[in-house]
């Protein structure tokens, strides 16, 4: 086997940060508007970001990697809430 350097490791990952962001955007237009092109933007950005969420934290590493991945938990529970009231309402 070679050795190909040592890699530093961080607490999180970009793609994780991004997803959570993403999501954290979808639910910010979501709470704003209820109809209209910009929540079908808002909505479709968050299956995106969920998608991201669940590709990302598939298997998180440590204790910080799995407060984030609580955190996404709660912020997809919100996204999906905020969907909810969009479409029925």
């Amino acid at each position: 086997m070679t050795h190909s350097g040592d890699k530093t490791h961080t607490i999180t990952t970009r793609g994780q940060l991004t997803a959570l962001a993403i999501l954290l955007a979808a639910i910010a237009g979501l709470a704003k508007w209820h109809d209209g092109p910009v929540y079908w933007c808002g909505a479709l950005l968050g299956l995106v970001g969920i998608g991201g969420y669940f590709t990302r934290f598939d298997s998180p590493r440590g204790a910080a990697q799995w407060l984030l991945a609580a955190v996404g938990f709660c912020m997809v529970a919100m996204f999906t809430i905020q969907l909810l009231i969009g479409v029925f309402s």
